[in-house]
């Protein structure tokens, strides 16, 4: 359902991955090997993500780290869309 209204598949990988579990945090090299994506691709829609706002980023050298943005004003409605998505299965 997820990648009905969202276009980008690897846009819908992080917010299932961010929001599907909060508390998760994640670094470039390792999304791109979990999810069999360039990094040049995932590294773009991390950018996009933390400028709206919905990550956050840190350094933990050598490593920039994301994870979802709890403080942010759509995360409750974020966090429960893509939960219903996976208990349905349809992410």
């Amino acid at each position: 359902m997820l990648d009905i209204l969202i276009t980008s598949k690897t846009r819908v990988k992080l917010l299932v991955k961010f929001f599907g579990n909060p508390n998760t945090k994640s670094y470039l090299r390792e999304l791109a090997d979990e999810f069999g994506d360039s990094t040049n691709s995932i590294r773009i829609e991390l950018n996009r993500m933390v400028e709206a706002g919905l990550l956050n980023v840190w350094s933990e050298e050598p490593y920039k780290v994301y994870q979802a943005n709890k403080q942010h004003e759509y995360f409750t409605d974020i966090h429960n869309i893509v939960l219903k998505m996976i208990n349905k299965g349809c992410t």
